[in-house]
């Protein structure tokens, strides 16, 4: 297996958690833990019955980890945020991704879905202050069940609120670093302290598009050095 469950019932008490995170079957075994924190989730439709059906689907509780598995392992599809990403962590060699996953964890922030139904025009809906509010709420509660050394953020939108939301939460927390500009994205850094487990946390551009590898791959080394550097036994 693949995926680890045993946290599940705790994870299942969190108010507002949508979606179950991807949690790698090996990764409470290591010292040093990764959580990747993606942005939304999207639900498409031609007409409002397939924006509907794919709505539901979307909505399911493993509608994460299901992506994770079809996309990372099993190759169904392509996920360019998550390949991205990891090609910026480990390099363009070959990703021994069925073992790389079994370490690593990986969630979406913002826990409502996105419209980009274009039967009534197009929609690209984004996410609100609101939703990056909650989804702050929702983090300390998942970082409290998975106890992450290391977190990434694909994308820098919800780096807005995060010392608000921290000292309204009473989290312990650096203020955030903005590091040079990476193309014309600022990627910042900062950590927290939850229960007396520290936490790292970068924050870099969205990697679906317009993302080079290349460029961010000093910055993700700088910040998250040791991590990186215990995952890159997993390239084949």
């Amino acid at each position: 297996m693949n995926i680890l469950t045993d946290k599940d019932l705790q994870l299942k008490t969190i108010p507002n958690l949508s979606w179950l995170p991807w949690i790698g079957s090996n990764y409470f075994k290591n010292t040093s833990r990764l959580l990747i924190i993606g942005e939304s989730q999207y639900a498409k439709g031609e007409t409002a019955a397939a924006f509907q059906e794919d709505l539901a689907r979307v909505n399911g509780i493993d509608f994460t980890r299901n992506s994770v598995l079809q996309t990372q392992i099993q190759n169904h599809y392509k996920h360019p945020a998550l390949d991205n990403l990891l090609k910026a962590l480990v390099g363009n060699a070959s990703i021994g991704k069925e073992k790389l996953w079994k370490e690593i964890a990986f969630y979406n922030f913002v826990q409502r879905v996105m419209d980009y139904s274009s039967f009534n025009g197009k929609k690209t809906e984004q996410p609100t202050i609101a939703d990056f509010d909650e989804g702050w709420k929702v983090f300390v509660e998942v970082v409290k069940i998975l106890k992450p050394t290391d977190c990434i953020f694909i994308g820098v939108s919800a780096a807005m609120p995060f010392e608000r939301m921290m000292d309204r939460l009473n989290i312990k927390r650096t203020d955030r670093t903005a590091h040079a500009k990476i193309g014309n994205t600022t990627p910042m850094s900062a950590s927290i302290e939850i229960e007396g487990h520290t936490t790292k946390i970068s924050f870099v551009r969205h990697s679906s598009a317009y993302f080079s590898a290349e460029e961010w791959t000093p910055f993700l080394a700088k910040q998250h050095g040791k991590i990186i550097e215990e995952l890159t036994k997993y390239i084949l």
